[in-house]
C-alpha cells in the first residue's frame, strides 16, 4: 500500500508497514536499537491503537481510515535546547500537506504540536529524542493526520474528510507529508532557521490576535512570538511573559 518514495532524496526509502501497531514512535524507538538502522526509515500504521500524544493524551484512531507515522531522523546538527525546530519541521510539514487537498479551508499550527482545521484538530505530533551529550542524535517524529475517519467523540477534532466531504487516498497523502517534511527538514539543516520561524509565525494560530488561556486562571493574550527554545512568548495585561510546555492551555 506504501510503496518507497521516488520522489524524496532520503525520507521514505525505506517504509515499514504495521496493518495494527500499538504505537508507531514505540517501533520506531526500538528501531533505534538496532545498528543497521538508518535515518529516514518510515514505520506507518494501518491501526495504531495505543498512539500516545501531548499532555500524556491517547491518540484515537479508526482502522485504514487516517495516516499514523513514525519518521527517524539523525539531526546531530542541532543542539538539544533548538529541539523546537523540529516541532517546527513536522508542524509546517502537516499544515502544508493538509491545506493543499482541502480546498482553501482554515489550516493552522497550534502551539507546541496540533494542526487545526477550521479551528479542531486534525492532526497531532509528537517527537522523541535521544541526546548525545549536548546534541541531538536520533529524533523520532510521530504523526497522526485524521483522514477519512467519520467520528471521534469529541467536539474539538475533525478530519479532513469531515472539511471537504469526500475521500482521500492515504497512499498519496502519505507520498506529500513525506516530501513536505524532508523539504522542510533540508531547509533547517541548511541554517535556515529564521525563515522556518517566519513560517511557523505566519501560520500559528492565535497568532497577533487576542484570545482566552488559562493557567490557575483565564487570562486574554496574544502571541507575540516562539522563542528558539519552543517558549510561547505572549503580551498579556501583566506585560510579556513566557509559557513552557503544559503551562498554558487554549480556550477556544
Amino acid at each position: 500500500m506504501y510503496k518507497i518514495l521516488a520522489k524524496a532524496l532520503f525520507l521514505g526509502k525505506e517504509v515499514i508497514y504495521m496493518p495494527s501497531c500499538h504505537s508507531t514512535n514505540d517501533i520506531a524507538l526500538q528501531m533505534l536499537k538496532k545498528p543497521d538502522t538508518r535515518e529516514g526509515l518510515v514505520i506507518i500504521a494501518g491501526h495504531q491503537t495505543s498512539g500516545r500524544g501531548q499532555r500524556g493524551n491517547s491518540w484515537k484512531s479508526d482502522p485504514d481510515s487516517n495516516l499514523t507515522l513514525s519518521v527517524i531522523l539523525k539531526p546531530n546538527f542541532l543542539q538539544a535546547a533548538d529541539q523546537f525546530y523540529l516541532n517546527m519541521v513536522a508542524s509546517l510539514a502537516a499544515q502544508r500537506t493538509i491545506q493543499g487537498c482541502v480546498d482553501g479551508q482554515d489550516v493552522k499550527v497550534k502551539w507546541p504540536n496540533d494542526v487545526l482545521l477550521r479551528e479542531k484538530k486534525v492532526a497531532g505530533i509528537l517527537i522523541e529524542n535521544t541526546l548525545q551529550k549536548n546534541s541531538i542524535q536520533w529524533a523520532v517524529l510521530g504523526i497522526g493526520v485524521n483522514v477519512n475517519q467519520k467520528s471521534f467523540g469529541l467536539e474539538k477534532a475533525t478530519s479532513m474528510s469531515q472539511a471537504v466531504n469526500k475521500l482521500f487516498d492515504l497512499s498519496i497523502l502519505f507520498e506529500k507529508l513525506i516530501e513536505s517534511i524532508e523539504y522542510y527538514y533540508l531547509r533547517l539543516k541548511s541554517g535556515k532557521r529564521e525563515e522556518l520561524r517566519e513560517e511557523y509565525l505566519q501560520h500559528l494560530f492565535g497568532f497577533q490576535q487576542f484570545r482566552n488561556y488559562r493557567t490557575e486562571y483565564v487570562f486574554s493574550g496574544k502571541i507575540i512570538d516562539v522563542a528558539e527554545t519552543g517558549k510561547l512568548i505572549m503580551e498579556t495585561t501583566k506585560g510579556v511573559q513566557s509559557f513552557d510546555f503544559k503551562e498554558v492551555e487554549f480556550l477556544y
